[in-house]
């Protein structure tokens, strides 16, 4: 498997020559200014130069981009709506895709999954797009296989020699050198769940469980058994000490106890090591991970199910596993407040310990809804969303002239994350609000119309990254929900948006 991962990778082509290099063509501004106040460039590469053209894609740019009232706005939806497909696809065939994060040259599990998301509902009109789309997954149930504890693709990892216990021996790779990073993270795995399930709610394509002689469902396999195994509590019945894990990364901080990282008591949660942001955890349990966890793995079982009642164990354990998660976080992952009443920590390690913040990666704790987890209206979501959009109730809540909303430990508490605003809109029932989120991420991308990782809230020419494709498509996604939703914020004339109407002109 390693050999021909490894021999696969190094047919990615090299950029051609006449074509500039995104990472640095995003950093300045290019082409036509929009008509609107801000003047937003142009930013897709000449058609020649994207790295995947579709015709589904187009009509969508052209239809919004037509209708939409704010041209700042339409600008801004165009450049990000289009950049995963525009510029990070490395290399694909009939059955393998290969994507980078953007000016990261390596492929995440999480990140390739929400690039591609957005595509989706366009699966049935454009073959094309769906070949390439099955490719990403293929090449993501290879990588599970590789090892589902880390991340892909190219760098060498630690293995700490005191973390394995002789009751539980870890499961490295042989090869510690083709990954990017080393940490695991469970909603890495959930979400090329959540990549699968997806499109074959779009495509009714089964051929992704054939690819590699049925590798999709051995991956299902692997990612089950480390659900099971981090499920596990650190002390055994005895008092000895239980680990599963045992490798993390150059790149990020190390786990304390020998990689073991904080311990966690049995609650039925399930731990993790890394937070979306790729910083280790203060507590195992991240909550939005197990808010994410119930959905997917109750998705797992309706994706088997529709598609011919495959493989009933999986979708048993499955369904098990999400009702014992889902009363465990109700349990344990809930904190009485003096000042927000009940709310969901951010992590918990069930023995009281409990992070209370927010970060701006998904999936989040404001990010609940989206994730389908629970209604925007339930009380304790309200109660949650009050506290941690709050400068009082959430410690990275960072708040300025430039721009004020969620901030990480990832970069630091004075850099707001667009991506924490995006996710703001795509959750909000209140149009005010909406709005004044949506001229903040306009007005924060340095006049470059793409989005940032992080701005400063007092210096919007101190950002980080001016090429993150998934906060990109994260923006389209939002502004197509919002075209179906709430289209009266977009359009003059208030007509929803609709897939099949655009995609048959």
């Amino acid at each position: 498997m390693f050999v021909a991962l490894s021999a696969f990778l190094l047919l990615l082509p090299a950029v051609r020559a006449q074509c500039p290099d995104f990472a640095v063509y995003s950093t300045t501004p290019q082409g036509t200014p929009s008509t609107g106040p801000i003047g937003l460039p142009f930013m897709r590469p000449a058609p020649e130069c994207r790295t995947f053209n579709s015709t589904a894609v187009e009509k969508v740019v052209a239809n919004m981009t037509s209708r939409m009232m704010d041209a700042d706005l339409a600008r801004f939806f165009e450049n990000a709506y289009t950049n995963t497909l525009d510029t990070t696809i490395k290399w694909f065939n009939e059955n393998l895709t290969f994507v980078v994060t953007g000016d990261i040259p390596a492929e995440w599990l999480r990140d390739s999954c929400n690039q591609f998301k957005v595509y989706l509902p366009l699966l049935g009109q454009d073959q094309p797009l769906q070949e390439l789309t099955r490719g990403v997954i293929n090449l993501q149930g290879t990588q599970v296989l590789l090892n589902p504890f880390l991340h892909p693709v190219f760098k060498a990892c630690r293995r700490s020699a005191a973390a394995a216990t002789p009751a539980r021996p870890s499961r490295p790779p042989e090869n510690l050198t083709i990954v990017w990073t080393c940490g695991y993270e469970l909603d890495s795995l959930l979400s090329f769940l959540q990549l699968s399930r997806l499109y074959f709610q779009y495509s009714n394509d089964k051929s992704i469980f054939t690819f590699n002689n049925g590798g999709w469902f051995t991956a299902v396999e692997a990612i089950l058994q480390v659900i099971a195994e981090q499920a596990t509590p650190t002390y055994d019945a005895d008092g000895n000490v239980i680990s599963f894990y045992n490798i993390s990364g150059p790149n990020q901080q190390y786990m304390k106890n020998d990689g073991r990282g904080p311990p966690k008591a049995n609650t039925g949660l399930i731990g993790t090591t890394y937070r979306p942001s790729d910083d280790v955890v203060y507590f195992p349990y991240n909550v939005p991970h197990q808010a994410m966890a119930v959905v997917e793995l109750r998705g797992l079982a309706a994706l088997l199910k529709s598609a011919g009642n495959l493989r009933p164990d999986i979708q048993s354990e499955a369904l098990a596993r999400a009702s014992t998660v889902e009363t465990a976080v109700m349990k344990w992952g809930t904190v009485l407040t003096k000042d927000w009443g009940e709310v969901f920590a951010y992590e918990v390690d069930g023995y009281g310990g409990a992070a209370m913040q927010d970060d701006p990666n998904v999936p989040s704790l404001v990010s609940i809804p989206y994730l389908g987890f629970m209604n925007a209206t339930n009380p304790i979501y309200q109660n949650t969303r009050k506290m941690v959009l709050s400068t009082t109730g959430n410690p990275y809540y960072g708040f300025g002239p430039v721009i004020r909303g969620v901030s990480s430990p990832h970069i630091d508490e004075k850099h707001v994350w667009p991506m924490g605003l995006v996710t703001e809109v795509v959750t909000g029932t209140d149009d005010a609000d909406i709005l004044v989120k949506l001229e903040y991420l306009k007005n924060t991308t340095t006049g470059l119309g793409l989005m940032h990782e992080s701005v400063n809230t007092h210096n919007v020419e101190d950002y980080t990254r001016p090429w993150f494709a998934w906060a990109n498509s994260y923006f389209g996604e939002t502004i197509l929900q919002l075209a179906q939703t709430k289209p009266h914020l977009l359009f003059a004339d208030g007509k929803a948006f609709d897939y099949a109407s655009v995609l048959q002109s």
